[in-house]
Formats: C-alpha cells, structure tokens, sequence
C-alpha cells in the first residue's frame, strides 16, 4: 500500500486525523501511514499501530467477513434442518430417517461447508503477515 500524510491530533480525548494541513491545527502532528486506521490514541500518545495489532484487527475483520459468508451459503438449506428438527421433536425417527435420506445430498453439502468453514478459520488463525491473511480468499467452491 502507498503511504499518505496525515496530521493527527487530539480534542476533548477524541482522535481527529486529516490529510488536509489547512484543517489540522497548529498542534497536530505528522504522520506517514498507509491508511489514517493505522493511527491510534492510547495512554496520552497518539501513535500508529504495531504490525502485530493490524494484524490482529484484520484476522478479526476476516473472522468476521467469514462467518457471514458461511451464515449466507447455509442459509439456503436451513430449512431443511428445521423440519428434521420437526419431527424429532415431535419423535417421529421414521420421518427424520426420511428426511435425511431425501435431503441427503443437501445434507453433505452442508456438512462439506462447515468443514471449508472450519479450515479456513484456522487458515486466518495462522496468518503470520498482512500480505498472508490479505491473500486468503473467502469464497467457497
């Protein structure tokens, strides 16, 4: 990523950043960053984050991007899971085995994404870089 100027400073405890030097005032502070998330306002300093801490934030970020992925591909058999859920609760096994072996093949498809789910999650988990974890592609199939 390509770095930017900012000018950082503080006000009432909050942090105001701008690339503008006409709007900073005269007590902001400049800082080279490749995206004004880099800079943060802890313990009376305004610093940029730490590799380790973008780090952090964007496995964070991508948990997150990958959990409403999974949730929307699923999405579209769940119904399926609430009528066998049906039945058992109403403790017919001879309608659950039916359904299970209608809805075999959608069964196994779900089954197949929990499994890619849980490989990407650890995939994310064990990103080492940005540049790593930014390569991750959450797109199943």
């Amino acid at each position: 990523m390509k770095a930017t100027k900012i000018y950082a400073w503080v006000e009432n405890e909050q942090l105001f950043a701008t690339e503008d030097k006409n709007l900073a005032p005269p007590e902001a502070i400049e800082l080279e960053v490749e995206s004004p998330d880099d800079v943060v306002y802890v313990s009376g300093q305004i610093r940029l984050k730490t590799e380790a801490e973008k780090l952090a934030e964007e496995k964070q970020r991508k948990l997150a991007e990958l959990k409403r992925y999974t949730a929307s591909l699923l999405e579209q058999t769940d119904y399926i899971i609430v009528k066998i859920s049906e039945a058992q609760a109403l403790g017919d096994t001879n309608e659950v085995e039916r359904l299970k072996q209608k809805y075999a093949t959608q069964l196994q498809q779900r089954e197949a994404i929990r499994q890619w789910n849980e490989q990407m999650k650890q995939a994310i988990r064990n990103a080492q870089t940005l540049e790593e974890l930014r390569s991750i592609e959450i797109r199943y199939g």
